[in-house]
This record gives C-alpha cells, structure tokens and sequence, in this order.
C-alpha cells in the first residue's frame, strides 16, 4: 500500500471560493428569499392540516437549501457536506410536493396522516425503546391519527407513501438523479471517498481534492428543492409566479451557466 500523501497536511486549509461560486450562491441566496416571501405564511391560518404541515416541510427545504449556500460561501472543502444538506433539502421537497400534490383537500388531509404515521413508526424501533418520553410521544401521535383516519369521508383512505426517487422524477430536473448521487455522500459509500483520493491501489493519491466542480450540483439542486416547494403553495393560494420570480430564475440561470463556463476553461486551459 501507497503511504497517505503528504497532502493530507493541507486537509484542513480553506479554499476560498471562486467568483464563479460566490456569485452564483449569491444570486441563489436572493432568489430562495423571493421564493420565501412569494409563498408567504398564508397556509398557517389555513384549516387544514397538511397546509401548514406542507409549509413546514417547505421550511424544512428552505434551511437546508441555506445551509448548502452558507457552506459554499464558507470554504469549497466542504463540498461533500454540501452534497448531503442539498439532499436533505431534496427529501423534504420530495415530501413536501407529495403531500400537496391532490386537488382534494380531504386526499391531501390523509397524507398528512400517512406522514404522521411514519413519524409515529421512530417510537416502535428497538434502538428508541430506552426512550419512554419519545416511546409514549409516538403513541399519542399514533393514537391521534388513528382517530383523524375514522373521521376521514368515505372513500378517503390513508395511503402509503410513494418513493422518493419516484417524486423527484416527476419534477424533472435532474432532482432524482442527483438524490440518488447525493445519497452517496449522506451514507458514506466509496463515491464519497473520492474527495480525498484519485484511482485505487498502488496509483491511488491521497489529498484535498474538493474544488469548485463539485459544487455544480448540489448549490443549484439545493435552490430547486425549495423553489419547487414553494411553488406548490403559491399555486394553491390561487396565485401564479410573479415577475419578481421570473427575474430571480434569470438571475441565478445566468450565474449558472457563468459558473459552468468557468468551469470549462478551467478543464481546457
């Protein structure tokens, strides 16, 4: 086996993060913030449930999403940490668009209690039984959407939630493949490993390897999660998207596509 490069010595330099970057997660930073005061609070004051139970999961997106944006600014290092907020960000999109996806208000009231059945599920599991305050939390939760499900209309049943991967497909966009791609970072799997190694064996190097191409995707990935949120419930407010949002896409596709060809002079130079 080939002993560590000496590169592993600079792990802990930061790397600044290129104009490219600082300007494309500053035009992503203004346009999550169009995309959170478009969508407002209205759903709060709403008297259904999975509204404000969406505008949380919406939340939920918009600070992972931030998350992602700060550690972009922060140092390019991190961009395997970057990889696993952006997915964390995806999942709470891909649960958020599910729960609203129906019309029906009554349909999307039993997938709110699908998702409270799966939260409840954290109290059954054996590594949690220790726990008795999270133990007799899940029941209640448990108990509580049990007695909602009796009072749902005939005919509305409480469903089982669809995969994540295959949400995300419908939305387009890359969002499943990147979920997919990022999933390797959040579980440390061999991909995840190359940040800090090139090839394998006796030809294998080891050092800081993160750069400005590995945060292509999870920055834009991260802004598309919560803008897909966000939309939702602009939609079902009853309102479209605003010429304030129009310009705030512009924008950040602009930088976008700044950020790429950076990127590919940086190859062929």
């Amino acid at each position: 086996m080939r002993p560590p490069s000496e590169k592993i010595a600079c792990m802990t330099t930061a790397q600044e993060p290129t104009r490219e970057l600082r300007r494309l997660v500053t035009r992503i930073d203004y346009g999550l913030g169009q995309y959170a005061a478009a969508r407002g609070t209205w759903a709060l004051n709403s008297k259904w449930e999975a509204l404000r139970y969406g505008w949380s999961l919406s939340n939920l997106a918009l600070r992972h999403a931030e998350s992602t944006v700060t550690l972009a600014r922060t140092d390019m290092a991190l961009a395997p940490s970057a990889w696993v907020t952006a997915r964390a960000a995806t999942e709470a999109a891909a649960r958020c668009i599910w729960l609203l996806q129906p019309e029906d208000e009554w349909q999307r009231e039993a997938r709110w209690l699908a998702l409270l059945h799966e939260g409840a599920r954290l109290g059954n599991r054996k590594e949690t039984k220790g726990m008795p305050a999270l133990v007799a939390e899940s029941e209640l939760i448990k108990e509580f959407a049990e007695a909602v499900a009796a009072k749902l209309p005939e005919g509305v049943t409480v469903p089982g939630m669809d995969p994540i991967q295959s949400i995300l497909a419908e939305e387009g966009d890359g969002l499943a493949l990147f979920y997919v791609m990022a999933s390797q970072y959040t579980h440390a799997t061999e991909l995840a490993t190359r940040s800090w190694r090139v090839n394998l064996g006796t030809d294998a190097a080891y050092g800081e390897f993160s750069g400005a191409r590995d945060w292509q995707h999870p920055v834009w990935m991260a802004y598309l999660s919560f803008r897909v949120t966000a939309l939702r419930l602009i939609d079902l407010k009853g309102d479209g998207p605003s010429p304030m949002l129009e310009l705030a896409d512009h924008q950040a596709d602009e930088a976008r596509e700044a950020f790429a060809a950076a990127l590919q002079t940086e190859t062929t130079t």
